[in-house]
């Protein structure tokens, strides 16, 4: 199972990491983009996080 575990510093808040982990296989995830923020959706748990745009993170885990 290839797992990708994406972070960032969460959007409105200073020095606060938050992190999900999504498995490229068996999850249904999107990923976007605006001027400011990012946001990971793991659309088959629901979970999502939003983040400063240039602190977003991506590794393989």
């Amino acid at each position: 199972m290839t797992k990708l575990s994406y972070s960032g510093l969460k959007y409105g808040e200073n020095a606060v990491e938050i992190n999900i982990l999504v498995d490229i296989q068996n999850d249904w995830f999107e990923i976007t983009h605006t001027k400011h923020v990012s946001q990971v959706m793991n659309k088959s748990t629901g979970e999502y996080i939003i983040v400063n745009r240039n602190t977003l993170k991506c590794e393989i885990v």
